[in-house]
């Protein structure tokens, strides 16, 4: 029998799992303070470092359904004690919450081989929501991150010659030139400030925020 651990989810943690499951429903949560997941395209990978300390190893099948579970009652505390499930204390609440097979998980590789990477720009919180939200206005499912006399990105339909479109121009002094192509419902970053790191020979990116990151692969059109 193992030991007996509580604990409570700050809500900055709770905000990343929240995040996480628009990229896979399901996780796989490692003992120890990060939490990691990738989607089951296998073609977005994030990580964010956490205050917490996971105890254990476990899997959750449906995190939406998971932190679902945390609001039902006040000041959720997790108890593990078992090596099938968990508990959620909450006044005179307790839910018994079993883990998944961790076989049936989409999960990230133990370790992962990051490319060098040839094109480093920042991109704004703000530049990332205007672009975002320009694309569901719009219904444009590309965005494209050019460089060509500087650096701009815009929210377009690659697959209509006359489609509309939005941009805006980056804050970047880049001379270097390149084309980058992503479906912008794979940019399901938190909000916030970036640094992208991309590799145009690997065809993948890496977005560094202050509270996760992310590897996101380019579309195949990207040069």
């Amino acid at each position: 029998m193992m030991r007996k651990v509580k604990m409570k989810l700050s809500g900055e943690t709770v905000d990343v799992l929240k995040n996480f499951s628009n990229i896979n429903q399901n996780i796989l949560i490692k003992e120890g303070t990060q939490l990691r997941t990738m989607s089951t395209m296998k073609n977005i990978l994030a990580e964010a470092p956490i205050k917490e300390t996971f105890p254990r190893e476990f899997g959750i099948y449906d995190l939406n359904e998971f932190l679902g579970v945390l609001t039902l009652v006040n000041d959720a505390e997790l108890e593990f004690d078992s090596e099938s499930h968990l508990t959620v204390n909450g006044g005179n609440i307790k839910i018994k919450y079993f883990f998944s097979d961790p076989s049936i998980l989409t999960t990230p590789p133990e370790t992962f081989n990051a490319p060098e990477c040839d094109v480093h720009l920042a991109i704004s919180g703000k530049t990332l929501s205007s672009i975002l939200k320009a694309s569901a206005v719009m219904q444009l499912p590309d965005i494209v991150i050019e460089g060509n006399n500087g650096a701009h990105i815009t929210a377009t339909d690659l697959k209509n010659t006359t489609s509309n479109n939005y941009t805006e121009q980056l804050n970047n002094e880049t001379t270097q030139t390149f084309k980058f192509h992503f479906k912008a419902d794979n940019l399901k970053m938190i909000p916030g400030d970036y640094q992208l790191n991309a590799s145009s020979t690997a065809q993948v990116s890496n977005w560094v925020g202050s509270v996760a990151s992310y590897w996101i692969a380019l579309e195949q059109s990207s040069d």
